[in-house]
């Protein structure tokens, strides 16, 4: 494609284009296949040296005929990015020639020969079973080094911060006789996933996968060392961020000893809300999130259009209930198992009708409000500790993005 300058008129204000002339060129020695993004894929794969790593660091198999570990790994992962399900959609791979020949591969091995590989980790009696852990292990490890790897490759000025965000998600199983398989609290038969996300990058910092019907925040704080050193090798400085789940002292703990600033939701306890309660009016202060500027300053504002939704809501539902405008305050609270007290900031949003009143409890007549409270060792301001806290809710398209753009919305092996 010839490119055309960018004109502009006599004033300077308006610019206007050319359209350029196209040049088609063929070429008949290109593969025509669905998943050409593979292309990307391998080039990322032989600038980290991925292969060489992971046959550096993983020994399951005694012989190379013809398959090295690094085969059979990255041909899983080839078949999860070009839309595979299930193992044996690797055979597709295998019988397409241009596939082969993008990925610079004379032959694919068989989903059989990758299941056989699999089986490798598989439990053994129980003098093995320490040979086992150690391959589990050894190939987290090779992970672990080709992100760091990875890591060293960002510009410094992406670098400054690293925020951690961990949850919990269920995948589902659908065979009967899945070790480790059980019943979570929405009754789905699955496995309980652990996730640490970068929010920095998108990048799964950890991925544990445990029973169906474990506790959300269950050995995260045998892995959250380890997570934080590896990560803050790389960037300046290292947060945290977790919803309810991960309220735990421990978890509080290891960021206070390691000058990890942490943003976790809190737990409505009764003792805490008590002393939530107790804040005096004065103390409340207006809530101004992020606020989006909208054109230049000198142009005039569009004017507001009216709420729709609310419209609707209440020609169906004249007594449905709305949120007012949020307040923001603090305190400092030691709750009642935990070694010391740490700053809690917390928003309060009044419940109003449809006459913007605000509603009472029925017992004692006192106002009705929303709470969302947040712990925290930051020393920012209280606005800025919400907005940073709340800002977790993008790990969620994260969680979704791994879960159903690769397929792994179920685990199929």
């Amino acid at each position: 494609m010839q490119k055309q300058p960018y004109h502009s008129d006599r004033t300077g204000a308006r610019g206007r284009f050319v359209n350029p002339r196209l040049l088609l060129r063929q070429h008949r020695g290109a593969p025509l296949l669905s998943c050409s993004g593979l292309v990307i894929i391998r080039q990322l794969i032989e600038r980290l040296g991925i292969p060489q790593a992971i046959n550096a660091g993983v020994r399951v198999l005694r012989r190379h005929k013809p398959y090295t570990e690094s085969d059979h790994i990255l041909t899983l992962v080839y078949n999860l990015l070009s839309g595979g399900a299930t193992l044996s959609d690797i055979n597709r791979l295998g019988a397409d020639p241009a596939v082969r020949r993008v990925l610079g591969s004379e032959r694919i091995a068989h989903a059989s020969t990758v299941g056989d590989f699999l089986a490798r980790f598989a439990h053994e009696p129980d003098e093995q079973k320490g040979h086992e852990q150690r391959r589990l292990r050894k190939l987290r490890q090779v992970i672990e080094t080709i992100q760091q790897a990875a890591f060293a490759l960002l510009p410094k000025q992406r670098r400054q911060v690293a925020t951690l965000d961990w949850d919990s998600s269920n995948h589902q199983v659908y065979g009967e006789q899945k070790e480790g398989a059980d019943f979570a609290y929405d009754r789905t038969w699955c496995y309980n996933v652990l996730y640490a996300t970068l929010a920095e990058t998108g990048d799964v910092l950890y991925q544990g996968l445990r029973e169906g019907n474990t506790y959300t925040s269950a050995g995260t704080a045998e892995v959250l060392p380890g997570t934080i050193e590896r990560v803050g090798r790389y960037f300046g400085s290292v947060r945290l961020r977790a919803d309810s789940g991960f309220y735990d002292q421990q978890i509080v703990t290891i960021c206070a000893q390691r000058e990890v600033e942490f943003f976790i939701v809190a737990e409505q306890r009764r003792n805490l809300m008590k002393a939530v309660h107790a804040i005096p009016e004065s103390a409340w202060q207006p809530f101004v999130g992020k606020q989006v500027q909208r054109g230049r300053s000198n142009e005039p504002q569009r004017k507001r259009r009216e709420n729709l939704k609310r419209q609707i809501t209440l020609a169906r539902k004249p007594d449905t209930w709305f949120k007012g405008a949020p307040q923001v305050a603090e305190l400092e609270f030691q709750p009642a198992t935990w070694k010391r007290s740490y700053r809690f900031v917390i928003k309060r949003t009044p419940i109003i009708d449809k006459d913007d009143k605000q509603l009472s409890l029925d017992d004692g007549g006192l106002l009705k409000y929303a709470y969302y409270v947040v712990v925290t060792n930051s020393q920012r301001s209280a606005a800025a500790v919400l907005s940073i806290a709340q800002g977790r809710g993008n790990q969620e398209n994260l969680i979704k993005d791994f879960k159903h753009g690769l397929g792994l919305s179920h685990v199929p092996t």
